[in-house]
């Protein structure tokens, strides 16, 4: 289509599609009673629809232990006690449209923060404008890219990026050479981390009042997703203080340098069919299923915590190196992820000098640092995913020929080199979780809460394969059915049975023998990228996946943003009393429960979500142009991807709005 013929496209969409909602509508005055029981973990009714302007009068009552409820917007609160005999009421003019949360404001047990119901105030406007917001963005970005003029027409995106050295800065540079750098922010984790073990085993076992729930699960988590992972990639697994008491009982020593088993111990210990993220995926999954007790539950988190600690010294002392966070760690493998999206990296200046370079320093160490924990060798280093940015391999290099860079957003996204399918199903399994975690932890729907809860074992059973299904299934499958749909219309023709079926051999290799990175498909493409063909289908697929990670992250500081914004006040009094002992440090020990701007929330998480959504339709662009010799192939195919990805914010908005 012509430039014209887009923009007239979009005007006509946002005339047709935004008034739709700010039509107006007689406000209605009608009284409207409703009694809501409230129980561990559930109001019922947990959703409630009014109109505009209608009178309503809400009545709490307690079946199991006291509750409250703190409605957003309206400064409705109230505290209901099982059989009491005064009526715990409130009466309000529903004046404003939209949906408005109510919560429990009385701890009432594990499940207490998430215990939610929601008001509706018809006409609710949020939903459509976003909706219309979100078609106007797929159908913008798709039309921008057919408009963008491109330098050649198979060039890869990332052969005009461009690099700044941090390390051309001597203080830069001294500093990151001094051992006690990264050990600064070691020791202040670890002073952390022993405060949240203390409070995991001695601390009160009330979820919202302990420091190991609350630091951990929130202020944590939400630094992480929303700050270092994206500004710094896995900066993270830098301080991280989980594998530290095994390097230092390995290797006899803190911060200078020690003993270390030589390369050959750790990588004859570890299976070469086990050289992928499966296991992280595994592991990921094992742990996201369970969520709901390892969250709520401060004895649940320390074991948790202390059984990774474990693990991670047991293969320090057997094989040395991180092979805990390189091959198993939940948490390494999601970071490796979405680490691709930083604009920091750590490259080789000039790869012929690694290559001519015998000692190898890098990998095998020297007197002045430790050969790479993470058994990487940066001279074929591409991408951020398997770099813990130790910086060991700057202090030993004796060539400087190591650099730390600042680079464009999103840049290894691009990179053909080492795409797997396990990295595609990490991509699929942390989607599919920020919407099942949205869906349970901030829904309305108490029956997944219990389910989730493990309240019965048949229930739990069912909320595990719906969870499984979800992540291995459902968005997989559905993902597979886009990018054949893609691949069909870009080349005219649908792909044969047997190339459609060839995604099997991977998952067959999998269960058979946890198969191995498909790399050599990549020398295929090559061949077909010059007659403007796409990909077999498997490896588009594979390809495809990555531009799910844009998404997936904004879909996960969406809901790490409003869990956050709800829930932060809850640190404010364990600053006073880390370990519910009645302490009063600080003065903010009787600090009350208040959710921080919980009415601005959606207006947050949409604007988070559309980046995401714009930004994952120009990575699969960006993935497919370099394959195709006519820029047409390459939108053609976005299509259906496109499609997709606005299918996925719609669920996203609709759980939210």
């Amino acid at each position: 289509m012509k430039a014209k013929h887009w923009i007239l496209v979009i005007v006509v969409l946002a005339l047709v599609v935004l008034p739709v909602p700010t039509l107006t509508v007689a406000k209605s005055n009608t009284a409207r009673s409703y009694t809501i029981l409230a129980r561990q973990f559930n109001y019922t009714p947990s959703i409630i629809r009014v109109q505009q302007g209608d009178r309503v009068k809400l009545t709490l009552e307690a079946e199991d232990v006291m509750h409250g409820l703190s409605l957003d917007g309206y400064g409705v609160n109230l505290e209901a006690i099982p059989r009491q005999e005064k009526e715990s009421s409130a009466e309000f003019v529903a004046d404003r449209a939209g949906t408005f949360r109510f919560r429990c404001s009385i701890t009432c047990g594990a499940m207490h923060p998430f215990m939610i119901g929601a008001l509706v105030v018809e006409p609710n406007p949020a939903f459509p404008i976003a909706a219309g917001l979100a078609f106007l963005v797929a159908i913008g970005t798709v039309g921008a890219l057919s408009l963008r003029k491109e330098k050649s027409p198979t060039s890869n995106p990332r052969d005009s990026d461009w690099r700044i050295e941090l390390t051309q800065f001597k203080w830069v540079k001294r500093l990151l050479m001094q051992r006690w750098f990264q050990y600064v922010f070691l020791l202040l984790n670890a002073f952390f981390f022993v405060i949240i073990f203390i409070a995991a085993f001695l601390g009160t076992p009330v979820g919202n009042a302990n420091f190991a729930i609350i630091f951990v699960w929130i202020v944590w988590w939400v630094l992480l997703i929303a700050l270092l992972i994206p500004i710094g990639g896995r900066i993270w697994c830098m301080m991280c203080p989980l594998p530290a008491p095994g390097e230092w009982i390995e290797r006899r020593a803190f911060v200078r340098k020690g003993l270390e088993k030589p390369l050959a111990v750790a990588v004859k210990l570890w299976p070469r069919k086990l050289n992928n993220i499966w296991l992280q995926n595994v592991s990921f999954l094992t742990v996201a299923l369970f969520s709901a007790i390892i969250l709520t539950r401060p004895a649940v988190t320390g074991i948790v915590l202390l059984l990774f600690v474990a693990i991670a010294i047991g293969f320090s002392w057997v094989g040395g190196k991180r092979l805990f966070c390189r091959y198993i760690c939940p948490v390494g493998g999601f970071i490796g992820l979405y680490s691709m999206v930083a604009p920091v990296e750590l490259r080789v200046k000039d790869p012929d000098v690694c290559a001519k370079h015998g000692e190898k320093e890098c990998i095998r160490g020297s007197e002045s640092g430790y050969g790479c924990p993470w058994l990487v060798y940066p001279g074929t280093l591409v991408r951020n995913t398997y770099c813990g940015l130790c910086t060991e391999c700057l202090k030993t290099c004796t060539m400087d020929n190591i650099a730390v860079n600042v680079r464009p957003f999103g840049a290894d996204l691009f990179v053909n080199k080492g795409r797997g399918l396990d990295e595609s199903f990490k991509a699929f399994i942390m989607l599919a979780c920020a919407a099942i975690y949205s869906a349970v932890f901030l829904g309305p729907w108490g029956f997944l809460k219990d389910w989730a809860n493990i309240s019965s074992i048949p229930e739990f059973l069912l909320y595990a394969v719906m969870f499984l299904g979800t992540n291995l299934v459902l968005i997989p499958g559905s993902y597979y059915l886009a990018v054949w749909a893609a691949k069909t219309i870009a080349e005219g023709r649908a792909p044969a049975r047997h190339e459609a079926l060839a995604i099997l051999d991977p998952l067959r290799a999998i269960l058979n023998r946890l198969a191995r990175r498909p790399v050599a498909a990549n020398a295929r493409h090559a061949q077909t990228s010059s007659v403007g063909h796409l990909p077999a289908l498997p490896q588009l697929f594979v390809d495809y996946a990555y531009a799910l990670v844009p998404m997936g992250l904004a879909a996960w500081i969406a809901f790490s943003i409003s869990f956050m914004l709800v829930n932060i006040s809850y640190a404010i009094p364990l600053l006073s009393d880390p370990f519910g002992w009645g302490w009063n440090l600080l003065g903010t020990a009787t600090w009350p429960w208040t959710p921080y701007f919980p009415e601005l929330v959606p207006y947050i998480q949409v604007p988070i979500l559309l980046v995401g959504l714009a930004l994952s339709i120009i990575t699969a662009y960006q993935i497919a142009r370099p394959y195709a010799s006519d820029k047409t192939v390459a939108i053609r195919s976005v299509a259906p991807v496109s499609v997709f990805l606005l299918g996925i914010t719609m669920v996203f908005f609709l759980l939210y709005m």
